[in-house]
């Protein structure tokens, strides 16, 4: 019998012969890896040999939905998207929400695997059990928007979802996403980039069937008791109002508004972008995911001025800085073209913002001059070189080709002390809030398996205000509601990276997680147990965490990703923040990563997990493969 709640399916793609199979889902594999992320990782793992050119046709690249994509649990409508990154050289993947894994399921797939490389431009069009390999030709060259239109005019469904890249993937730029409902993006670690290496424009389903869970009543009825809490949470009217726009006025408050490539943690002039004012003069309506009772998602539009007339999803908080105010700029106008730009041309907006910050800073510091950058004058608040650099980027047009592989590439072949200004972790570009305001943030940034990534932990907890006795009741220190404190954010790391990796594999959306903490890691047994019908705990919860974020780990190990690379930029660590509330702070990842390796159960000296980790996660066969010694 099929189980409950997931479609029961694998469907494996082969490029190369234009080919399909499809196996049955393995109970037992459901249980160990639960889905999305932790689905992807162990398929990676398994078909990604070590040492696999990240941009060749060995690499594969594995989208799958989980176990509660199709309900009514709340924001449950994401999925993963995973491949060796081209950024990094190790673990990529990208979580998206909007409403591609809900559609899958219904198509009555878990997992889409897709393997070899097409020899012309292609796109693949599921509907239920059949699969086309559809010319693509006629829309290789054309952005996102275009995109979605063509293929819905061609199948004739309006309603079908549909992955795709814009010209970034195409041109195989490092850091490339994958886009979905326009303005939804996989992101980080260059999945797009995969893709377009592959020939592999879009990938457009339909699915006809429904979810049936196992305890329906049971199920609805903890669906209405959970709701209420979403609602009553005091992180509820910040994110369905303004979205996440509403985490700038937070960050500058704490000194940690992320400006000039991270020298600054404040910006002039603030009051043009506030939450406040994006709320009032530029956001025109609410888009909610597959199932989101918040519905942080807003659409936005400038009517007037230069880039009057640009209507756009987003921008979210991470956009807003990293092609704002890490660029000098405090100007919603420009900021919004340029994400609209960004998602049309299928661009990471993190990477992106960060990349040019990094190449405005070697420009101001003398290391770039106008001969370098094809006469573009890399000056802070430029939102005319801004947008010139974009697009440059997307084409690998001159200039932009130095900068599509990203700051650690860029900095080598630019020289003259340019990797001095190139802040990243494992080769990818960091987030927006300044982690010298909060520590738990960098340690984070420091251990997470695709590199430098505020989501694979997202220890809120910190930035929420609680008082010290909820810090000690929760992660026995009262200091880990302090943002500016170091003690106890070894452990406050390790419990949220684990929740993280398993909320990423039933494909719930964090907002629920961990801004309202609605839905806790037993929360999230039951509704798993109810899907499913399996009698899970909360401690089974965490061990299906660790044990994905562990094979993470060990996926990296064997690809050279080690103990020296969990570690942050200097300009964290050594150097203080020059101004405002945060002024003085630094992160002191060298007081809290020995604690965290000990808590994790990682040997010092080689960041190896050790023998009694290996076994108490049900690693030996996996680590055993992956030639590593261990301790």
């Amino acid at each position: 019998m099929k189980l409950k709640a997931y479609g029961g399916k694998i469907l494996i793609i082969n490029l190369d012969k234009k080919k399909t199979i499809t196996k049955k889902l393995d109970a037992l594999f459901a249980r160990k890896w639960l889905g999305g992320r932790g689905f992807n990782i162990k398929f990676l793992y398994e078909y990604v040999p070590k040492g696999t050119d990240a941009l060749s046709p060995e690499n594969i690249i594995i989208i799958s939905n989980g176990p509660l994509d199709g309900t009514r649990a709340p924001s449950s409508g994401r999925f993963t998207i995973s491949a060796k990154s081209p950024l990094t050289g190790g673990v990529g993947y990208a979580n998206s929400g909007g409403h591609f894994g809900a559609e899958m399921k219904y198509a009555g797939y878990d997992s889409i695997l897709i393997f070899g490389r097409s020899k012309e431009p292609i796109y693949l069009f599921i509907d239920d059990d059949r699969v086309e390999f559809r010319s693509a030709k006629h829309i290789w060259g054309k952005d996102t928007r275009d995109t979605d239109h063509i293929i819905k005019e061609e199948i004739g469904d309006e309603d079908i979802q549909i992955l795709y890249i814009g010209p970034a993937g195409e041109h195989v730029v490092r850091y490339a996403a994958v886009m979905t409902s326009l303005y939804r993006a996989a992101a980080r670690t260059g999945m797009g980039a995969v893709m377009g290496s592959k020939n592999l424009k879009a990938i457009a389903i339909r699915g006809t069937g429904y979810v049936e869970v196992a305890m329906p009543e049971k199920f609805e009825e903890y669906i209405d008791e959970i709701i209420p809490r979403i609602y009553g949470d005091p992180a509820f009217p910040l994110l369905s109002g303004a979205g996440t726009p509403f985490l700038l006025d937070l960050a500058y408050k704490s000194g940690g508004l992320s400006t000039k490539n991270h020298q600054f943690g404040i910006i002039e002039n603030f009051d043009r972008i506030s939450s406040d004012v994006f709320a009032s003069k530029y956001k025109i309506r609410d888009k909610a995911c597959f199932a989101c009772p918040i519905r942080c998602g807003k659409v936005s539009r400038v009517s007037n001025g230069k880039f009057g007339g640009t209507k756009t999803g987003g921008p979210e908080y991470e956009s807003i800085v990293c092609l704002g105010t890490k660029c000098g700029i405090a100007d919603y106008p420009t900021i919004i073209y340029a994400n609209d730009l960004c998602n049309r041309l299928g661009l990471d907006t993190i990477s992106t913002g960060d990349t040019i910050a990094f190449a405005m800073e070697c420009y101001e510091k003398g290391i770039l001059t106008k001969d370098d950058t094809d006469g573009i004058e890399l000056v802070w608040g430029n939102g005319d070189a801004l947008i010139e650099i974009i697009k440059k980027i997307a084409y690998r047009d001159g200039f932009g080709d130095v900068l599509a592989d990203g700051v650690r590439i860029a900095s080598k072949r630019i020289g003259r002390g340019a990797e001095k200004y190139a802040l990243h972790v494992k080769g990818m570009e960091v987030p927006s809030y300044d982690v010298r305001t909060a520590k738990g943030f960098g340690l984070g940034w420091a251990t997470a398996t695709r590199g430098a990534d505020h989501l694979a932990a997202l220890p809120n907890f910190e930035l929420l205000g609680y008082p010290p006795e909820k810090g000690l009741e929760w992660f026995g220190n009262e200091k880990t509601v302090d943002p500016y404190a170091w003690e106890g954010k070894p452990y406050l790391v390790y419990w949220h990276e684990n929740f993280a990796a398993v909320v990423d594999s039933a494909e719930m959306c964090k907002y629920t997680c961990f801004s309202a903490y609605a839905v806790k890691p037993k929360d999230l047994a039951i509704f798993i147990s109810y899907a499913v019908g399996w009698d899970m705990d909360e401690k089974e919860i965490m061990l299906i965490g660790e044990r994905i974020f562990n094979l993470e780990r060990i996926f990296n190990l064997r690809e050279g990703i080690g103990r020296e690379h969990d570690a942050l930029p200097k300009r964290f660590t050594d150097e203080p923040l020059p101004s405002g509330p945060g002024k003085g702070q630094i992160v002191e990842i060298d007081k809290m990563l020995p604690e965290y390796y000990r808590i994790r159960g990682w040997d010092w000296e080689t960041g190896i997990p050790k023998y009694d980790k290996i076994n108490e996660l049900g690693l030996e066969k996996e680590f055993k493969k992956s030639g590593l010694k261990r301790r």
